[in-house]
């Protein structure tokens, strides 16, 4: 058996003696899966009586559906599209009602505020089907986060109707549909978003415009995902990930450099999303597939920095599979990493992974072991906390053993540590050594 001391003398040897010891010491591990308030919120606004006398309800007319005249605009154009000169003055006059309606919001003038944008909103229909959407969008978003519900309603009924018109036409704007996408998602229309998204998805396979494929798929993504909606999430973010794969496949063919460069590191984040996701919805195993090309893609770029937490995340995965020797050997490999370009931090944090996973089998001999490894780790870069932690986890395994020497010995330092954090945890070492005192 190798001494500790000499663990310090190349990164190799540590690994070494970590990586023997732990395969040589243990059998096979035992397979096994690992187990895993109504809060009410009351929130009350106080507004001036009149105010309240003046606030809308839902038995209010939609306001966006009036045909009352406009001083604005006392005649609007039969064709319903303004154009030249007419068009760009009430386009002025449109952003100055919005600057107004801010104002009154900032001031605490809601209902005044929503008064004065819903006529900007009857009247943005006068200069374009995009720009009514964009600013239904823009609308609905300060309504949203100001908790105007009724506001959002009246917002989507609107969108609802200009539904038909922008789905319909021939052949099919693949902008207005993007924005009428988007304004669903803004009032939080998830079906009816997905419903527009899914017909641009279509245009744009037929047009074989991949820029447009590409972020509608990554807008589909977002929305199951704020859904949590994880099963359709990645259905859609693997349909992403096949036209990137075949977009930078292309590109390569063409030899592009900068905008292949560009296409990997796009299929990289949708690896990570991937990978989230698959966590999130409880499938272990596709996530470790996802995390082993963003490994395999590091590695090409040469960016191994990135490696470690990966592994980490990886051993995590197979241990939630009951797969413990293969997340001992990842914790062991993104140690054995981290150590060699300097993460420190990482490295310690993988061997109390590692630690942890053996007490799990009760092998407390071996994760002794680890932990001495641990704390020349953390000496390395002066991680008194970590030290400190460390020296409790061994004064508790040591006790456990009835080494009662040991665990005294590893309590002792703990509490020389925590006094030099400022006395943090100090109490709480003086009651473990108080009560080892007591039991011997």
């Amino acid at each position: 058996m190798l001494k500790i001391q000499n663990l310090l003398l190349t990164s190799s040897f540590f690994y070494l003696y970590l990586s023997t010891y732990c395969l040589a010491k243990t059998p096979e591990f035992s397979e096994y899966t690992l187990g895993k308030t109504t809060i009410n919120i009351i929130s009350q606004r106080q507004t001036e009586t009149e105010e309240e006398l003046e606030s809308p309800d839902i038995f209010s007319p939609n306001p966006l559906e009036s045909t009352e005249p406009d001083p604005l605009l006392p005649n609007p154009p039969t064709t319903g599209i303004l154009t030249g000169e007419k068009r760009e003055e009430l386009s002025q006059e449109l952003d100055k009602l919005n600057v107004e309606a801010a104002a009154l919001l900032a001031a605490g003038e809601t209902t005044k505020a929503f008064e004065i944008w819903n006529r900007e909103l009857r009247l943005r229909r006068y200069l374009s089907k995009a720009e009514e959407l964009a600013a239904l969008s823009r609308v609905a978003e300060i309504a949203w986060n100001n908790s105007q519900k009724l506001q959002v309603q009246w917002i989507t009924k609107r969108l609802e109707t200009l539904r038909p018109e922008i789905k319909e036409q021939e052949p099919p704007n693949l902008e207005l549909l993007q924005a009428l996408g988007s304004a669903f998602n803004t009032v939080r229309a998830k079906d009816s978003g997905v419903e527009i998204y899914q017909q641009v998805i279509s245009e744009a396979r037929k047009q074989e415009d991949v820029v447009t494929l590409k972020q509608t798929l990554t807008a589909v993504g977002e929305i199951y995902l704020n859904w949590l909606d994880y099963d359709n999430a990645a259905i859609t973010y693997e349909e992403l990930l096949e036209v990137q794969q075949q977009s930078n496949l292309e590109l390569s063919e063409i030899e592009t450099t900068n905008f292949l460069i560009s296409g990997n590191f796009e299929q990289a984040n949708t690896l990570k999303q991937l990978a989230f996701i698959y966590n999130q919805g409880g499938k272990p195993l596709q996530a470790i597939t996802a995390k082993e090309r963003l490994v395999d893609f590091y590695e090409g770029q040469q960016n191994i920095a990135e490696v470690p937490e990966i592994k980490i995340s990886i051993a995590e995965d197979y241990e939630e599979l009951g797969r413990l020797n293969l997340a001992s050997q990842y914790y062991q490999e993104a140690y054995s990493i981290a150590q060699s370009i300097q993460q420190f931090l990482t490295a310690s944090d993988a061997l109390e992974n590692l630690a942890a996973l053996y007490l799990s089998q009760d092998e407390k001999e071996t994760a002794i072991e680890i932990y001495k490894v641990q704390l020349l780790m953390d000496q390395q870069f002066f991680n008194v906390y970590g030290m400190m932690e460390t020296y409790d986890r061994m004064g508790q395994v040591y006790a456990q053993l009835k080494a009662h020497g040991l665990a005294m010995s590893s309590f002792q330092r703990g509490l020389e540590l925590s006094r030099q954090l400022g006395g943090y945890r100090e109490s709480y070492f003086l009651q473990k050594l108080d009560k080892l005192n007591r039991n011997i």
